[in-house]
Parts: C-alpha cells; sequence; structure tokens
C-alpha cells in the first residue's frame, strides 16, 4: 500500500513536470514568433528604404532625406528593443543581482517625477504629484526609479494633449493615473506580457517591453503592481510596497 501510495505520488509529480515542461516550450515557440514579428518590420523598411537609394530610385534631395530619417527611427527602434530584451533577459535571471539598500521612496518617486516631467511637456501633458510620507524600503534606488518611470512615460502617452496624469504617493502605496481611454477589459490580464501591445494607434511605436521590465522588477521587490480603470476614465497603476521594509 505505502509502495502503491508512493507510485502515485511518483505519477502525480511526473505529470506536473511534463505539463511544465510544455508550457516552457510554448513560451519559447512563443517567444521566436514575438520577437520574429517584432524584428520584421523594421529591417524591411530599412532593406526597402537602402535598396531605393542604392537602385537611384530616389533622387529628389528632400525625399532622400526622408528616407534617411525613416532608416534612422528604425534603427533607434531596433536598438530600444534590442536593449529591452536585454535588460528583461537580465531581469529574468535569478542570478542576476541587484542592488539592495535603504533607500527613501519618496526621493525615488520624486525623482521619476523629474524626469517625468520633461516627457510630460514635449506631449503637452501636466503632472498633479502629492507625495506623503513614504516608508523607508530595501530595494535597488535605480531600478525603483525605472520601475516608476515606465508607468508614468506609459500614462503620459496614453493621456491627450491638455490633459494630466496624476501621481499619489503615501506610506506603502503609490498610484499613477492617467485621463485616457481607459485599457479594454480583455487586455487587462495581458499588459505585463512580453510583447503584448494594446491596439491603440499611439502605441504603435513600443516595444511592447516596458511593463514587462516593470513587473520584472516589482517581482524581485516584493512590489505587487496592479492595473486598472476608474470609474470616472482612464486608467490606473498601483505600486503596493510588501512590509520588506526597515
Amino acid at each position: 500500500g505505502e509502495l502503491a501510495h508512493t507510485l502515485d505520488i511518483l505519477a502525480q509529480r511526473l505529470d506536473e513536470a511534463s505539463r511544465e515542461s510544455e508550457q516552457l516550450d510554448q513560451m519559447r515557440r512563443d517567444f521566436i514568433v514575438n520577437i520574429s514579428h517584432e524584428l520584421r518590420t523594421p529591417v524591411t523598411v530599412m532593406r526597402g528604404s537602402l535598396e531605393a537609394l542604392n537602385d537611384g530610385v530616389v533622387g529628389d534631395p528632400e525625399k532622400v532625406k526622408d528616407y534617411h530619417r525613416e532608416m534612422l527611427s528604425e534603427a533607434k527602434h531596433l536598438e530600444r528593443l534590442v536593449n529591452d530584451l536585454l535588460e528583461l533577459s537580465r531581469l529574468q535571471n535569478a542570478q542576476f543581482n541587484i542592488e539592495m539598500d535603504t533607500v527613501n521612496l519618496r526621493d525615488v518617486t520624486q525623482d521619476a517625477v523629474r524626469s517625468a516631467t520633461r516627457i510630460a511637456q514635449s506631449h503637452h501633458v501636466s503632472l498633479d504629484v502629492a507625495i506623503g510620507d513614504l516608508r523607508p524600503f530595501e530595494g535597488d534606488y535605480d531600478r525603483l526609479r525605472q520601475m516608476i518611470l515606465i508607468v508614468l512615460d506609459n500614462a503620459i502617452k496614453f493621456t491627450p494633449e491638455g490633459s494630466m496624469v496624476t501621481v499619489r504617493a503615501d506610506h506603502n502605496e503609490i498610484r499613477v493615473s492617467d485621463q485616457g481611454p481607459g485599457i479594454a477589459e480583455e487586455e487587462l490580464p495581458h499588459i505585463f506580457e512580453r510583447f503584448y501591445k494594446t491596439r491603440d494607434a499611439v502605441n504603435l511605436t513600443g516595444t511592447g517591453l516596458g511593463l514587462a521590465i516593470a513587473r520584472e522588477i516589482a517581482q524581485r521587490h516584493d512590489i505587487e503592481i496592479v492595473a486598472s480603470n476608474k470609474k470616472n476614465g482612464g486608467a490606473e497603476f498601483k505600486f503596493i510596497f510588501s512590509d520588506k521594509v526597515i
């Protein structure tokens, strides 16, 4: 009877391992498909432009400049994509150490807001910021700043010109909300996945990796990150810091 029970447990564990292996294989296949799709468009555009210039199809100086600008834009997109992939790969590697130290979350938030202010100005969006008392936290200052800035940048991108992004921080929470169209309910469960991009026109140039990176940073710090829609419109991202404090 004990042997039969042990064999049952072994069979169950083997079945679980098999399912995990299948899931991992599927994730790898999805990753290859996604990265191939993301690389195909800029490479195709750059090749088409180079062929046109090389074959002398385009001779007008203004059009030549347009082609050069287009290739530069696609090259920058490829650079962002590669950098984001490397960043995400490092964060997902358990062997990759992040610098843990006692940080002041108020300073981290204010630093991220300062950088976001310049982005907001270029999009003609204002920031409404209220930062209260935040508890000391054990974490990586630069990574935490990056995490908050990713969400701020995302909120600014989806906020119409002349509107406002709100930042509220107090105790163990940081909330970033926008006045954009919000997130479709069917998309909410997927927005933190790699390469997932909403169908909005303003998101066509993104790499689809920003929120995935923010989630990885949050997970490495035991921070809960939650996305939701506000009742009066717009989306809200909330960082809930754990009891992992000083």
